[in-house]
């Protein structure tokens, strides 16, 4: 197994694409730590579902877009089983709103979470690692929106730009340290989190924009983390894996 003697920490971890990478890490060998922000019941659900693969499995509750709560986030999930060697950045937020009905909150909230909420976490986490001697691997799940604009997505489409630049910044900074930093961007991917209504509209242009002919599942996602986990791509830093069946490289 690839990821075997692991401890994974995966933020928003309780559903859509968190949930599958924490349970496919899980199946790959890794002691997985589920992080959510609310949903108790859900983050228990993947725990059971970790546990029943042989492997460790615990939840762990933060609002990682308040600055304040991270410190203590990281202490609590370190402590867990006693290192981290794998941090996935997954938990994120989306509004849809036109630019111009869009509040200074709104603003904020979402940069708080996908950006600051990111690079806290990290910097927290490597500074641990560093001090254990941990070749570690940071892996963050991005967007095509960060190089490719969705209408009435602005501040969504800014905080996935940015992740994609911190991504190689850190990567540029903590490469001398052994710990490898590196990202996913999916497209579309089908998830509870997206409406229903979705899949009969706007779905199916996206569907048909796509040269695999189909949107993306979560189980596509799964793979690349992995392979960004493990020993596999030793020699891959600083990089984002983009993860839309071709979408974004179409003109339709």
């Amino acid at each position: 197994m690839r990821l075997e003697n692991k401890i994974a920490l995966v933020t928003g971890g309780s559903r859509g694409i968190g949930r599958g990478i924490a349970i496919g890490f899980a199946e790959e060998g890794a002691d997985v730590i589920v992080h959510f922000k609310s949903r108790i019941d859900r983050a228990e659900e993947v725990v059971g579902t970790i546990r029943k693969t042989g492997r460790k499995a615990a939840a762990i509750q933060a609002d990682l877009g308040k600055p304040e709560s991270i410190p203590g986030f990281v202490s609590e999930a370190w402590d867990v089983f006693g290192r981290i060697d794998i941090l996935v950045n997954n938990a994120g937020i989306a509004y849809e709103i036109e630019f111009l009905k869009m509040s200074f909150e709104l603003w904020r909230e979402t940069l708080s979470l996908n950006l600051d909420g990111v690079m806290l976490t990290s910097q927290h986490v490597a500074k641990r690692m560093i001090d254990h001697s941990i070749k570690g691997r940071i892996i963050c799940v991005t967007s095509v929106n960060g190089f490719q604009v969705e209408d009435k997505f602005l501040a969504y489409n800014v905080s996935k730009g940015g992740l994609d630049m911190l991504i190689r910044s850190m990567a540029a900074e903590l490469g001398s340290y052994g710990i490898r930093v590196n990202g996913i961007a999916p497209s579309v991917v089908k998830t509870e989190i997206v409406p229903e209504e979705f899949w009969t509209t706007t779905g199916l242009l996206f569907e048909k924009k796509t040269p695999l002919g189909r949107l993306g599942e979560v189980e596509d996602c799964v793979g690349p983390a992995i392979l960004l986990a493990s020993d596999e791509s030793d020699y891959v830093n600083g990089h984002i894996i983009v993860i839309d069946g071709g979408m974004s490289i179409t003109q339709l």
